[in-house]
């Protein structure tokens, strides 16, 4: 199966009429004029990334909204850049939110947790 690298050599945006996520079989199945059809396994496409769990539910939400530009990522090989601005975001999102709750004088500690809890529900 297909890992997280430019396969635009090989398979290209041009020529899709469809595409669309199964969500029952994990595969997003990209359908083309010629009646050719791509299926691509997002489990394994996935597990070549370094995530988040905060990039992973963009990933599936993308998934779920937009498939067609899941597919042009993974096509391209931009899914890892895409969760590595994921990433970045959260990190400076994270520390904005811990020095909000040690400005209402809580603890470091109880600020961090807070701030955890807080993107567990964002997603």
């Amino acid at each position: 199966m297909m890992n997280n690298r430019n396969w635009g050599g090989q398979y290209s945006m041009e020529n899709v009429v469809g595409c669309e996520y199964n969500m029952d079989n994990g595969y997003v199945e990209v359908y083309y004029s010629d009646g050719n059809v791509l299926r691509l396994k997002c489990e394994e496409i996935e597990a070549n990334l370094h995530s988040t769990e905060q990039s992973l539910a963009k990933l599936h939400k993308l998934l779920d909204d937009k498939p067609i530009e899941y597919v042009a990522m993974a096509l391209s090989g931009e899914l890892q850049a895409y969760c590595d601005i994921e990433a970045d975001m959260v990190k400076s999102m994270f520390g904005n939110i811990v020095q909000g709750y040690l400005k209402q004088g809580y603890n470091k500690a109880m600020a961090e947790a807070l701030a955890r809890e807080f993107f567990r529900y964002e997603s």
